[in-house]
């Protein structure tokens, strides 16, 4: 079964269509000869490319160009930009051109970021091929890459023409990859949907039946696409997307050189717990609630703290959290599943207390 959603951005002509399903990839096809662009960019990430070159090849041709970049979030940085950029202006890519992004969120932000400035703006589309850039990445027309130490200081928002959520990607995904990526379907649960985070809760997400898990990727591309059409530059209703990530950005960069760094989801899923716990702490999230988020991450195999060892990185890279304003930290509150307050502030005992819950 595949599924259509579409978020808009009102007055500027952006009508993103996102296609989620097995196949439909092939698509992409139609779209470029409808489209008629004078060039083709596959900007496509090593592993993919190893496990998944041949059908890519096949539907795209050989006609398009192909730059592979390395994998990883220590690789999202200017320099894959400048590559990407040079490949652009070497081959005469001109303003009728289009970059398709093959890969995970990596991908998906660098060359979303690379195609919104390059001759101030072409065409891109979107082919998330990780659960995390499904569920996520992809959607909402954010670009970005890391810069200085710091998650996503750098980068727009500049929409996609499509989405192409290809499920059969899925296939050759390693299961910490397909782990993480649960993690922004559960958050998208508890920030906007009391009976998703229900059903979430009573099934064992790591060994879904495949139409369990097109359905409920699919609910979670809807609340996000709702979300985004509400507040598309992230003014205020769209904030309350980053419930978790204030802490888990700052926990994902502390760790990225780490000999096993963190995956995006699993920082973020330990950030749930320890905002949770600040909402629990501050008086406005029952204990109950708290107790079934912590339980869930659990459940489904998310670390549930790091190492102590990084506290001071974490406190110091959470001040630089894109939210805030001055060295006030902005937080997504908790008030209970599908409730949530944004631009929050609170008190150093409480964020404190809800770090320390965290660190091992």
């Amino acid at each position: 079964m595949n599924f259509k959603h579409t978020y808009t951005v009102p007055g500027k002509k952006i009508n993103t269509s996102i296609y989620l399903g097995n196949g439909v990839f092939n698509t992409i096809v139609s779209l470029i000869s409808q489209n008629d662009y004078s060039s083709v960019l596959v900007l496509v990430d090593e592993n993919v490319f190893r496990s998944w070159s041949k059908r890519i090849q096949t539907i795209i041709g050989k006609d398009a160009s192909y730059l592979i970049i390395s994998s990883g979030e220590k690789n999202k940085t200017l320099a894959t930009v400048e590559k990407i950029w040079t490949t652009l202006s070497k081959k005469g890519f001109d303003r009728k051109s289009l970059v398709v992004n093959i890969g995970g969120g990596m991908v998906c932000d660098i060359g979303a970021f690379a195609a919104s400035t390059y001759m101030r703006g072409i065409d891109f589309v979107q082919v998330p091929t990780t659960l995390l850039a499904q569920a996520d990445a992809a959607i909402g027309g954010k670009t970005g890459l890391n810069y200085y130490g710091l998650k996503n200081t750098i980068g727009s928002f500049s929409a996609p023409t499509t989405v192409l959520s290809d499920t059969t990607f899925l296939s050759t995904l390693p299961a910490r990859e397909f782990t993480s990526g649960l993690a922004e379907i559960i958050k998208h649960a508890i920030i906007a949907d009391k009976d998703l985070f229900t059903f979430l809760v009573r099934k064992k997400l790591t060994s879904l039946p495949k139409k369990e898990l097109d359905k409920i990727l699919s609910l979670s591309t809807a609340i996000k696409c709702k979300i985004v059409n509400q507040d598309p530059y992230e003014k205020k209703e769209r904030k309350k997307l980053n419930f978790g990530h204030t802490v888990g950005h700052a926990i994902e960069m502390a760790c990225q050189h780490s000999t096993i760094p963190l995956l995006h989801g699993e920082a973020v899923a330990i950030g749930m717990i320890a905002e949770a716990r600040m909402s629990f702490l501050s008086g406005f999230l029952p204990e109950k609630r708290f107790r079934e988020i912590e339980n869930i991450l659990s459940k489904t195999g998310f670390p549930s703290n790091v190492s102590s060892h990084y506290k001071k990185t974490i406190s110091k890279k959470m001040l630089f959290d894109k939210k805030n304003v001055g060295q006030q930290i902005k937080w997504a509150f908790l008030e209970d599943i599908g409730k949530v307050k944004v631009d929050t502030s609170l008190p150093d005992e409480i964020i404190n207390e809800g770090l320390h819950y965290i660190l091992k």
